[in-house]
């Protein structure tokens, strides 16, 4: 059981989430960095995106993986009732 708990902590921690950008509240700063603040954006939103991919793909490997245990699990337990 150590190694499965280790392989799902593996997977569960592969997605990195995003940092959001720093958005001035002053309206000089806003003019003066409106370039840089309008790519942060952008860069924040594309992260966001992979992100969500991230998890989506996470989240099909730890349901594929899930399946597999509980089958194996299933077959464990009819083991032991033959043998009873």
């Amino acid at each position: 059981m150590a190694v499965l708990s280790w392989g799902s902590a593996t997977i569960a921690g592969s997605c990195l989430l995003p940092a959001p950008p720093w958005m001035p509240t002053d309206p000089d700063d806003v003019r003066a960095y409106a370039d840089l603040l309008r790519r942060d954006a952008e860069t924040y939103f594309a992260d966001v995106e992979q992100y969500f991919r991230c998890l989506d793909q996470q989240r099909r490997e730890v349901f594929e993986q899930a399946r597999e245990v509980s089958a194996d699990y299933v077959h464990m337990l009819e083991s032991l009732q033959a043998k009873e």
